[in-house]
């Protein structure tokens, strides 16, 4: 698994969005509480029990069906992971701000007493495994370039080993 989240996607979103916005100093302050703060009126949209196929795609986050939303409802990636038996290999970038290690920590929560499942994180990689210094940020992903070579090692071993 390479940066598998093990929150609701919606919860992503606003921690995603809040990151980003943070690190836009151009975007005057009253700009970003207000984009938030709409984004936050979506999600709770989502997450309310009334919640149903006719609630208008435009009322969701990145205008997504309601039908999508309710879908995921009952989606609990860690949870099902539990249920499984074959080995797993869960890695994670350190600098990725769309999954994160908090994420990755809710695997080793999850699955942390398995004998079969191996962690492993890297502190230089972002969210699509490749080097980077400081802080990820969406413009780095418009950079060319390859996954690391240490990650393709590090899977080629572990599926060798099984």
């Amino acid at each position: 698994m390479l940066a598998g989240s093990t929150r609701p996607m919606e919860d992503a979103i606003i921690q995603q969005m809040s990151y980003i916005l943070s690190n836009e100093p151009s975007i005057p302050q009253a700009k970003k509480d207000e984009t938030l703060n709409a984004m936050r009126a979506k999600v709770a949209a989502v997450k309310d029990p009334k919640l149903s196929a006719e609630t208008s795609a435009r009322d969701l986050p990145l205008a997504i069906p309601a039908e999508y939303w309710l879908d995921l409802r009952a989606y609990k990636p860690a949870e099902m992971a539990k249920q499984l038996k074959q080995p797993m290999l869960i890695l994670q970038g350190e600098r990725d701000y769309q999954v994160t290690m908090e994420d990755f920590n809710g695997w080793k929560t999850a699955l942390g007493d398995r004998k079969n499942v191996v962690f492993k994180t890297y502190p230089k990689l972002n969210q699509l495994f490749i080097a980077g210094e400081g802080k990820s940020l969406p413009a780095e992903y418009m950079r060319p370039g390859r996954m690391d070579a240490g990650v393709i090692d590090d899977i080629a071993a572990w599926v060798k080993a099984q």
